[in-house]
């Protein structure tokens, strides 16, 4: 991929993350899924399992989402931060099991994610698979800590907010080499799936206060989007539509 200006790049063209979510569900058929960050519900709609999912607010608004959100098996929302959540409540326990599937789309800043991810990969099983979403920004405006800080330059991005969830994603890379990456052009902004995960890891929660020193001593602009994406591996999504390359990469 070329970098045309230092600090944009052209739109992934892959297949959007939802539908490679609903390609994890389908194939994977996953015993439970836990979301952070559920919004208007569409990545929700799409498990068949039981389901749990924690966010300040569902502003639900599509009947025919709903429809599909509670006819699950088991249909849990906390309306809560995903902090406050894992300080309260068990997952494993709510949903009889460790954790199969996990979204992890809350909080666009980099040490709420890591801490997501800490939590998350505690209730997890080491063949659960973990996804992120926003760590492949496509611009730097939408990199910012803070949504609309600045305009995009590219006017059909102009409410795309990714904030600097891409530090996290570095950061895992860099911090644990034991797990394993796969990391996909979904648009519009990729999805890092990861399993091999271990649960009774503690290299990520004991140095926390210094990784979130170190990821924020990172500049996007010095890095520059074409080596971040580089650096992160990055796959074409349409190596992961079928079967076949689902359950060669994961396994549940």
């Amino acid at each position: 991929m070329t970098e045309p200006a230092a600090n944009s790049l052209p739109d992934f063209t892959g297949h959007g993350y939802l539908q490679v979510l609903q390609t994890l569900h389908e194939v994977l058929q996953p015993r439970n899924y836990l979301e952070i960050g559920t919004f208007t519900g569409e990545s929700l709609a799409l498990s068949a399992c039981a389901s749990l999912a924690v966010d300040p607010g569902f502003p639900f608004e599509n009947i025919e989402l709903v429809r599909r959100i509670v006819s699950k098996p088991r249909m849990l929302l906390f309306r809560m931060a995903s902090d406050l959540f894992f300080e309260q409540h068990d997952p494993c326990a709510l949903l009889g099991d460790k954790v199969q599937l996990a979204f992890l789309d809350g909080m666009h800043r980099c040490e709420f994610l890591l801490r997501d991810f800490i939590n998350t990969e505690r209730h997890c099983a080491r063949n659960s698979v973990i996804a992120l979403h926003d760590c492949l920004p496509v611009e730097e405006p939408m990199t910012d800590r803070s949504y609309l800080a600045r305009p995009s330059i590219e006017p059909h991005r102009q409410h795309w907010w990714a904030g600097d969830v891409w530090r996290t994603a570095r950061l895992l890379r860099r911090a644990r080499p034991d797990l394993s990456f796969t990391t996909l052009d979904a648009p519009p902004t990729g999805l890092v799936l990861i399993t091999n995960l271990d649960p009774g890891s503690t290299a990520l929660a004991d140095r926390y206060d210094e990784h979130v020193r170190t990821m924020l001593g990172w500049s996007l602009t010095e890095i520059g989007l074409a080596q971040h994406v580089s650096d992160m591996q990055v796959e074409p999504t349409t190596d992961y539509v079928t079967s076949e390359q689902l359950t060669t990469r994961f396994w549940l």
